[in-house]
């Protein structure tokens, strides 16, 4: 919990400095791959999951260059539902093409066997393409950083994921613009 709080004030903190007229919202969908890996002294074992994911997401416009992209997803891979609470920063390498990187929380929303975290932290990265204005493509892969097991000493589980889909967002202003129409 302490670290979800510390995460929520880096984001506030972050957005204080936020150009309102090029923040955007948007709604973002597509597949993932939900991978656990498990060691013990040396020994290995992974299993992938695919599924789908679906959320929402803020691209707030710190400089020309540089954004700050909050999201909420939620991911489902046989049958396990997963919540995603990714903070990336955003470096535009061109006006269509950016690199993203950042702390990501995930948790299981599932019961799980007891001695097993539900929420995991992970460092995410990856790129997205804007195709216009308001439609993108995205891929990324979070890989976990804390360990799923409590006191397991030796024994390590972590899940990584990939996701890879299509986006939709709009500027505040044309948010704004259509509800005084409406």
């Amino acid at each position: 919990m302490k670290k979800i709080l510390l995460l929520t004030a880096i984001v506030a903190f972050g957005l204080s400095n936020v150009n309102a007229q090029d923040s955007k919202f948007g709604v973002t969908a597509g597949y993932t791959n939900i991978t656990e890996k498990a060691s013990f002294e040396g020994d290995s074992f992974s299993s992938s999951e695919s599924g789908f994911y679906i959320g929402v997401l803020g691209d707030f416009t710190i400089s020309e260059k540089f954004h700050i992209q909050p999201e909420v997803l939620y991911a489902n891979a046989s049958e396990t539902n997963f919540l995603y609470i990714p903070v990336l920063a955003k470096f535009m390498v061109s006006e269509q093409f950016g690199i993203l990187a950042g702390p990501q929380a995930n948790l299981i929303l599932e019961e799980v066997v007891e001695g097993f975290n539900t929420l995991g932290i992970d460092i995410t990265f990856g790129a997205n393409y804007d195709i216009n204005e308001n439609f993108f493509i995205e891929a990324r892969y979070g890989f976990e950083v804390t360990n799923r097991i409590k006191d397991g000493g030796d024994l390590k589980d972590r899940i990584n994921t990939l996701n890879v889909g299509i986006g939709y967002k709009l500027s505040l202003i044309h948010i704004w613009r259509c509800r005084r129409r409406g």
